[in-house]
């Protein structure tokens, strides 16, 4: 069943629900951005910690996260792993006691194939394409809650779910170029482009309205 209890990109694809646990963290996912479509993933973990009471699960949880991180087995790395990378996933461990410092990354040939997986199990249909038209780009997301997702797969929870429930702060920043046009994103300077506010209502509106909502980036190179 959907859920808004997450903001940005999740407000779409909320629908696989993680565990219930007890560690806290804030996390920041960068899209790196290249004119012709390439993008580095940086998913950042900081301040990473188990607010559990029982000092020694506290300790358990703690260090059952860091051992996997320290492994690059940690559900960032999963997910990005499970979304078809050009190369090994990069997991850096920068501060090893709680709370825990955690950066990994993934390069990947295309912004269009990310967004493909990343919504291929969200409720309705995702629709992902990107488009040349001389020096400019134009990737357009299309979010169609019409179509009814099978019960068993909208039960089933994949490696990506680490990251597509905990996307409420995502930017894309383009590492050359100006982005020029845009709908669902706030822009900034014509270099970063973050979710908007306003979209995320009118993405809960079309969801529980079973109907159909678009999103859309344009740059020049």
């Amino acid at each position: 069943m959907m859920t808004s209890k997450h903001a940005g990109f999740s407000i779409v694809a909320g629908v696989a629900m993680l565990a219930a646990g007890c560690l806290q963290k804030d996390t920041t996912h960068t899209l790196c951005l290249s004119p012709d479509g390439a993008v580095t993933w940086i998913v950042a973990e900081n301040n990473v910690y188990s607010d559990e009471g029982d000092a020694a699960k506290r300790t358990s949880e703690e260090q059952t996260y860091i051992t996997a991180a320290s492994a690059g087995r940690h559900g960032v790395a999963l997910a990005l792993e499970a979304m078809d990378p050009m190369g090994p996933v990069r997991t850096r461990v920068l501060r090893d006691e709680a709370p825990f410092l955690v950066v990994t990354d993934a390069k990947f040939h295309s912004i269009e194939r990310v967004m493909t997986r990343l919504f291929g199990d969200v409720p309705g249909a995702a629709a992902v394409n990107l488009a040349a038209d001389g020096r400019r780009m134009t990737l357009k997301m299309t979010f169609d809650f019409s179509v009814e997702q099978p019960e068993n797969q909208a039960e089933q929870e994949s490696p990506v779910s680490a990251i597509v429930n905990d996307m409420d702060h995502l930017a894309i920043i383009l590492t050359q170029g100006r982005f020029v046009a845009a709908t669902g994103f706030d822009l900034e300077s014509g270099i970063k482009a973050t979710v908007s506010e306003d979209w995320v209502k009118l993405a809960e509106k079309a969801y529980k309205d079973k109907g159909t909502i678009e999103m859309m980036l344009t740059w020049e190179q």
